[in-house]
This record gives structure tokens, C-alpha cells and sequence, in this order.
């Protein structure tokens, strides 16, 4: 009988990082591979084609350790992957931790595949009791060096860290070279701006957070709206943004970035929702984001991007990238606006200083296969 890997996550990026991993598994056909998706994460795996069960399926309708557990009385995997989610203010029960904990109670190996450079401790611990690293896995495959100290640094033990990479971005250099001018041409017909310089800009600033970071995506896409709209009017028509929210976006910050474009952006920025952001990256001629994984996608398809962080008031979540030069970053609404000028008009700062910069960032595409030499060795 085929040992058997049980696979699941709640947040997108946290799916998006073990979709890789769940599909040469199953491909290999050498273990059983059994994907559980939870809200978010239900249509990600949809859109990646990959077989899935939800936890009603099992006849339980929520994700509680009691029903954590039950679910691996049914399903007696030999090993548990994960991606990685945090507890929020209206969520205390999240998948990946509390599964994470039902089999550690059964001696059930678990493995947790980070995506990204943030919010490290906060993943594992119980934000409600206070109880610190409650929901540590026996192994996390993380990114690489920076990850590694800054989470030495929050008190992890060096041996559950595991450097493989993220699964997720080994076939970023395969999706580049794929990528056809005729792609291009037909997203940016469905983008339907007409405009010689188009950015991008990646959304993941909740105006609930404002208070935290110092301000959220409309103040971005407001500050690119300025830049525009202060131009002679013969000018206005050469530039562009496209717009694009997080999977997790609240309705209400949807409902007023939207209605802010219809209403002050003179149709020279629009919002969509059904393209693939990747494929936004490869068609524009910038990447404008807070600290998106979207930014990281970019660097590593050898795109150029720029961090709008204005009045920032918290931590930089990208500053791995922007502390080391490898992206420039604005920290107040002037240097934002400043930026946003040199993406639009200066045609050698999009197209070779920002390259250049950010070339030595890369990956060699083999987190998929370090990720599974980790599971089998825990087997």
C-alpha cells in the first residue's frame, strides 16, 4: 500500500506554494497525494487543475482541531503538508494550524512550506491564548538566507528550518520564456487601455490596516491618478495603469477603489479581475505594488517594479528586497510620486537600471524537488 500525503491551506499564497509539490506527487504516482482546499484556497486549486476534496466532504463543516482530528482519523495520512496562514480578527480557526496540531497529537510527521518573507512567528502562533509557536510543524521549507535569520532572530529553532525555495516560483523563467508577443497583445486588448507606457498595479493594502502601515491601495492608485492627471491633456493619453486586488480583498475596499476609478481616473486606469496577475507582469511595463508577492513574481521574470510604501508606519514587508537595493521602495507620498514619474517616462529606468539592479535575485527552480526530498526523508 502506497504511503499517503495529506495537502491543504487556507490562503492563497500558502496553496499557491504546494500546488507544485501536490502535482509532481501525483504525477510520480510513488505515494498517494490527498489536497483538502478551504475557502480560498478551493479555487486556486480549481484554476491549477489540481483533484480536491473539501472538508465538507468528510461531513464536517468547519476546521476546529476537533474536526482536524477527526478528519485524520478518516483519512490516517503518514505525513501532513502545508502551506502557511495566520489568524485574523474573524478567523481563529485555520486549517494549516490546527491540523497542524491534530497530527502532531497522533505522531503524524508534519512538513509547512513558507511564501514569504513576512510575518514569520505570527503563522505558528496563537494569536487568541497568546500561546507562542502553538501550531509549529516538525519541518518549515522556507525561501532562503533572509527568511533563515530573521526567523533565528524571532526564536525558531534552527533545526525545523529546512532552505528549499518556493515551489511556486520555479517555473517563472518557463512562463517568461513561454510568453508570446501575441499573449501580450491580447491582454492588453483586454485590459482595453490604449496607452504607450502601461504599469501595473498589484493591490494588497487593506484600508483595515491604514492605521498599522500608514496608508492602503487607494492612496496608491491615487498617487498615480495625480501624476496623470496633472499632465497636459494631449500628454494624458500615453499613460495607464491597470489595477488588480488581492483574492482576499474586503468588499468595502473593493466597492470604494472601484468606484474611485470610475469616478476620478478619466478612464486612464482600470480594475480587473480575471486575468491572471502573472500574465499582467508580462504584458505591462511596470510593477507597482506595497509588498505583493507579485513584486518578488516580477523580480524573478526579470520585470521591473517599484514598492509604493507611503508614510509607512510599520515594517517594510519587502525589506529583504528594498533594504538591499535589489527594488527601489518610496516611504512618503513625494518619493512615491517621484517614482511613479520615472516609471512612466523614463524608458532606460524601466527597461535596463531597474533590471540591472534586481539581477542578482533569482532562483534555480528546484524548491519542488528539495520540497519532496524533505517529505521523503520524513517518511
Amino acid at each position: 500500500m502506497k504511503q499517503k500525503v495529506l495537502a491543504t491551506s487556507w490562503h492563497p499564497g500558502g496553496i499557491n506554494a504546494i500546488i507544485p509539490v501536490i502535482k509532481k506527487l501525483q504525477q510520480d504516482q510513488a505515494l498517494e497525494v490527498i489536497a483538502i482546499g478551504h475557502q480560498y484556497s478551493e479555487s486556486v486549486l480549481y484554476n491549477n487543475k489540481v483533484k480536491y476534496r473539501k472538508v465538507s466532504d468528510y461531513g464536517l463543516f468547519d476546521v476546529s482541531l476537533n474536526s482536524m482530528g477527526a478528519l485524520l482519523e478518516r483519512e490516517s495520512p503518514d505525513l501532513i503538508l502545508t502551506g502557511t496562514s495566520t489568524q485574523d480578527e474573524k478567523n481563529r480557526q485555520v486549517i494549516e494550524q490546527n491540523i497542524t496540531v491534530a497530527g502532531r497529537q497522533r505522531n503524524i510527521p508534519t512538513v509547512a512550506v513558507l511564501d514569504f518573507w513576512a510575518n514569520y512567528s505570527l503563522r505558528f502562533n496563537d494569536i487568541y491564548s497568546g500561546e507562542n509557536f502553538r501550531f509549529l510543524p516538525d519541518k518549515i521549507a522556507i525561501m532562503d538566507q533572509y527568511a533563515e535569520r530573521a526567523m533565528l532572530a524571532e526564536g525558531f529553532d534552527k533545526s525545523r528550518l529546512v532552505i528549499t525555495g518556493n515551489p511556486y516560483f520555479d517555473d517563472l523563467e518557463g512562463k517568461v520564456r513561454n510568453f508570446t508577443e501575441q499573449e501580450k497583445s491580447d491582454i492588453r486588448l483586454r485590459i482595453g487601455l490604449n496607452a504607450d507606457v502601461l504599469l501595473f498595479y498589484a493591490a494588497n493594502a487593506w484600508e483595515k490596516e491604514a492605521s498599522k502601515l500608514g496608508y492602503w491601495d487607494l492612496d496608491n492608485i491615487n498617487i498615480v491618478n495625480e501624476f496623470i492627471a496633472g499632465l497636459p491633456k494631449e500628454e494624458r493619453e500615453k499613460y495607464g495603469m491597470v489595477v488588480k486586488l488581492h483574492p482576499r480583498v474586503p468588499q468595502e475596499d473593493l466597492e470604494r477603489i472601484k468606484k474611485a476609478i470610475e469616478e476620478d481616473s478619466e478612464k486612464r486606469i482600470v480594475l480587473v479581475s480575471e486575468i491572471h496577475p502573472q500574465n499582467l507582469i508580462l504584458s505591462t511595463d511596470l510593477t507597482l505594488t506595497p509588498f505583493s508577492t507579485l513584486g518578488i513574481e516580477a523580480v524573478l521574470m526579470r520585470k521591473p517594479c517599484i514598492s509604493m510604501q507611503p508614510n509607512l508606519k510599520g515594517n517594510d514587508y519587502l525589506s529583504f528586497l528594498t533594504n538591499n537595493q535589489v527594488i527601489p521602495v518610496g516611504y512618503t507620498t513625494k518619493d512615491c510620486m517621484s517614482l511613479v514619474r520615472r516609471a512612466f517616462v523614463d524608458k532606460d529606468f524601466r527597461e535596463k537600471e531597474l533590471i540591472d539592479q534586481s539581477s542578482n535575485f533569482k532562483t534555480d527552480g528546484k524548491a519542488t524537488e528539495r520540497v519532496i526530498n524533505l517529505i521523503y526523508q520524513l517518511l
